[in-house]
C-alpha cells in the first residue's frame, strides 16, 4: 500500500538518530528507553495515516481492509522471527498475551517464578493460582547480582534454578529480560530444556523486553526447547507506535488456547480469537511491515553492536567512578549500577533519588532497591550517547557529595531547638519521602509473605 512507501536511509546513531528518527525532548537526559520505549516517527506517521483511513469509511475498512492487513502484518513479523504465521498473533501488549497464557494454569499445577519477577506478572500468577487451587512457589535469584560463580556462568545459574525446584514442579512463568534488574536469562539454550527434562510441562515467558534487543528465531528451537508460550512487546525496544505486542503459541495448544475477552472470533480459530474481539485502534498493528523493514535498512547487527558497546561502556565508566561493584549479569542494552556508598542509607528511598535526579538534574533514569541496595538502571539505545552516561554521572556524585556534607552537619551539630543542622542543600523532608521506594520493594511487599503459599 501507498501508506507504507517512505524512503529510509541508514542514519548515523546518536542524536543525528534522535533528531530524525525520534520525538524525545532534548529538555531531559532520557537514558530509560527499557521503561516504555519510544515510536519511531515514521511509526506514528503510519499510525495516524491508517487512523485516517479508518475514519475515511469506518464500515468499509473494519468490513473489507482490516482482516487483510492484520494478516499481512502477521505474515511479516512472523517471517521476522522465523515462526510459523499461525502460531503468531498479534494483540495490545505483553500484559494481555500473559492475562491469557495464565489461563494454562489448572488446579494440580505447582507454578514456579524467580524473585526478579515483574510485579504486574506476579499478580497475574498470584490471582490465577488463587482462583484455581495451584502451588506457587519463588525461586531465589537476585541475592547473586554480584556472584560471578552463578550469574555469570549460564549453566551454573540454571543448575541453581533446578536446585530450588519444588517438588513435583509443573509450570514455570520467567523473563526472558527481567525488568527490575536488568537480567538476561539463558532461556532457550539452558533454561526450557533442564526444566522439560525434570517434567515441567508449561512454560510461559516473558519476552517484552527481547524484539530488536535479542534474536528470536523459533523455527530453529529443538522441541525441548521451545516454551508452551512466548510473548512480546513490539513498541519497547522494536519502537512500533503504541501500542502493540505478539504471542507465539506452541503448535499443540492452539485448538485449545483462548482469549481472555469473547466477542465474534470465540471458537472460530487462534487468530480470529484475538482479532475480533471488539472495536479498537489496530493503527499500530499496521506498523509492523515498515518498522521491520526500517531496522532492517539501519542493519541489526549494526544496531545491537552500537546499543550493547555503549551500554558496556558506560556500566564500567560508571561502576568505576561510584567505586562500586559491578553487577555480574546484564541484557545488551540495560545494566544495573550499584549506586555509591554515600546514598546507601536507611534515610533515602528508590523513589526519592529517582525523583530528585528527575526534578533537579533533568534525568529520565530509574532507581531500583534489591537486596537492600540502591541501583539505578541505564537503557542505551540507537539514540543514546556518552556524554549522557558523563551527565549521569556527575549528577550521582553531586548528589552523594551533598549527602555526605549533611551527613557530616549531622555528627558535628546534633540537632537541637536552637542549633538545627541546614538541610536545604538536599531536601530529606519526611513530607516530600515515600516508604518503601519502588520495583523490587513493591514486590517484595508482595511476594516475600506468600513464597510457596498454596491456594
Amino acid at each position: 500500500m501507498e501508506i507504507w512507501n517512505r524512503p529510509v536511509q541508514q542514519c548515523e546513531f546518536g542524536l543525528p538518530f534522535r533528531q530524525q528518527h525520534f520525538t524525545v525532548t532534548p529538555e531531559y537526559v532520557f537514558i530509560n528507553h527499557g521503561a516504555f520505549g519510544g515510536t519511531l516517527r515514521g511509526a506514528l506517521a503510519i499510525k495516524h495515516g491508517y487512523e485516517e483511513l479508518m475514519e475515511r469509511q469506518v464500515v468499509e475498512y473494519m468490513d473489507r481492509e482490516l482482516l487483510p492487513i492484520l494478516v499481512y502484518s502477521v505474515r511479516r513479523l512472523a517471517e521476522f522471527l522465523n515462526a510459523n504465521p499461525k502460531q503468531i498473533v498479534l494483540l495490545q501488549n505483553a500484559t494481555f498475551a500473559l492475562n491469557c497464557a495464565m489461563q494454562l494454569i489448572g488446579k494440580d499445577d505447582v507454578v514456579v517464578f524467580f524473585d526478579t519477577e515483574y510485579l504486574s506478572v506476579y499478580k497475574m500468577m498470584y490471582f490465577r493460582c488463587k482462583q484455581v487451587g495451584a502451588t506457587l512457589h519463588e525461586v531465589s535469584l537476585t541475592k547473586y547480582l554480584h556472584d560471578t560463580s552463578i550469574m555469570g556462568d549460564d549453566a551454573a545459574l540454571t543448575e541453581e534454578i533446578c536446585r530450588q525446584l519444588p517438588n513435583g514442579c509443573t509450570a514455570a512463568v520467567f523473563d526472558y529480560v527481567t525488568s527490575t534488574t536488568a537480567f538476561c536469562m539463558p532461556v532457550f539454550t539452558h533454561l526450557i530444556p533442564a526444566l522439560r527434562r525434570r517434567g515441567v510441562t508449561t512454560i510461559i515467558v516473558d519476552g517484552a523486553h527481547a524484539p530488536l534487543q535479542l534474536p528470536l528465531n523459533f523455527n530453529e528451537l529443538t522441541a525441548e526447547s521451545m516454551p508452551s508460550v512466548f510473548v512480546g512487546n513490539l513498541h519497547k525496544w522494536f519502537s512500533i507506535a503504541k501500542s502493540v505486542g505478539f504471542m507465539w503459541v506452541h503448535n499443540s495448544l492452539l485448538g485449545s488456547f483462548h482469549s481472555v475477552v469473547r466477542s465474534h472470533g470465540a471458537g472460530d480459530g487462534f487468530l480470529s480469537e484475538f482479532i475480533w474481539d471488539g472495536t479498537r485502534d489496530c493503527g499500530a498493528y499496521h506498523c509492523v511491515p515498515a518498522v521491520i523493514d526500517f531496522w532492517r535498512i539501519q542493519g541489526l547487527e549494526r544496531v545491537q553492536n552500537y546499543c550493547a558497546h555503549l551500554l558496556q561502556s558506560a556500566a564500567k565508566m560508571l561502576t568505576s567512578h561510584f567505586g562500586t561493584r559491578p553487577v555480574a549479569r546484564h541484557a545488551p542494552f540495560m545494566s544495573l549500577v550499584e549506586l555509591p556508598e554515600a546514598l546507601q542509607g536507611p534515610h533515602l528511598t528508590a523513589k526519592y533519588l529517582q525523583d530528585l535526579l528527575h526534578d533537579v538534574y533533568r534525568l529520565e533514569v530509574p532507581v531500583k532497591r534489591v537486596e537492600g541496595r540502591f541501583y539505578v538502571r541505564i537503557s542505551a539505545f540507537v539514540y543514546n550517547t556518552p556524554g549522557e552516561y558523563v551527565y549521569l554521572r556527575e549528577a550521582v556524585l553531586d548528589i552523594a557529595r551533598k549527602c555526605l556534607i549533611l551527613e557530616h552537619q549531622r555528627r558535628l551539630l546534633p540537632r537541637e531547638a536552637g542549633n538545627p543542622v541546614d538541610s536545604s542543600q538536599l531536601p530529606y523532608d519526611k513530607r516530600i519521602r515515600e516508604q518503601g521506594g519502588c520495583g523490587m520493594s513493591g514486590l517484595e511487599s508482595v511476594v516475600k509473605k506468600r513464597r510457596g503459599s498454596r491456594f
